[in-house]
């Protein structure tokens, strides 16, 4: 009979399947908790595998490293943000605008535990996972950037930025401004706004760089497009999670 003292699943994956993955996802879920309470540097393997309930080998069946571990963790909270990035991309047209995606980006860092402890907390941290994150998943993050250019041309297709740029510096010019608002509280002389205003700031600093008045009717025939690069590169990101808990 199915299901009957077998251990196995009908209609689904196999159990072991199953639970390797929750296993996983608890090691995952304790990493975070533990990065954001005492930091990158003071969380060994052997914290998150108390914290998780299993062995330290255990952890590194699922994770070969501390770095690939956390990169994992990095990317959980990413995930997320690109969700809410894409549901207010298809509730607004307007949303596909780079000052709105860059202030929403801001806002989505500023609110999640563990994106704001890498992200903003600590950039040597994010320079280790960085580096961790061009050996390990290459692919993933040559896709990020053809993802940005290709979201940069359907703009310039419709019209909606402003001309005398190339492909390359608009891509540059555009993380690099993000980037440096989300990290510059680490080591900046200058004190920052509060979040809500430095994400205001933000907008308005994109904005000014790049966009050019347009109508709505612009953003509507632009948005399926901005939406299909974006979700592309969110179903990738989801793929790459799962490999990397099953692997």
């Amino acid at each position: 009979m199915a299901g009957s003292g077998t251990g196995q699943r009908t209609g689904g994956r196999p159990g072991a399947a199953a639970r390797r993955e929750e296993r996983a996802d608890r090691i995952l879920q304790a990493a975070g908790e533990l990065l954001t309470a005492l930091g990158y540097r003071r969380v060994s393997i052997s914290d998150v595998a108390e914290r998780a309930g299993v062995g330290k080998g255990t952890v590194y069946l699922h994770f070969p490293t501390k770095e690939a571990l956390f990169l994992s963790v990095l990317m959980r909270a990413q995930e997320q943000m690109f969700r809410a990035e894409l549901a207010d991309m298809r509730a607004d047209p307007a949303a596909i605008r780079p000052g709105r995606i860059a202030s929403g980006v801001y806002r989505l860092v500023e609110r999640d535990p563990v994106a704001r402890a890498v992200i903003i907390g600590d950039t040597e941290t994010l320079g280790v996972l960085a580096r961790t994150a061009a050996a390990e998943v290459g692919e993933l993050m040559r896709l990020r950037v053809e993802t940005l250019r290709a979201y940069f041309g359907v703009l310039d297709e419709h019209g909606l930025l402003r001309p005398g740029s190339t492909a390359e510096e608009r891509v540059f010019s555009y993380a690099a401004t993000v980037t440096g608002f989300l990290v510059s509280g680490s080591f900046s002389p200058f004190s920052p706004p509060d979040p809500a205003s430095a994400a205001l700031l933000l907008e308005r600093t994109v904005r000014d760089a790049f966009e050019a008045p347009s109508e709505p009717e612009r953003l509507q025939a632009a948005a399926p497009a901005v939406i299909d690069l974006f979700q592309t590169l969110l179903d990738r990101l989801v793929e790459e999670i799962a490999r990397q808990k099953l692997s």
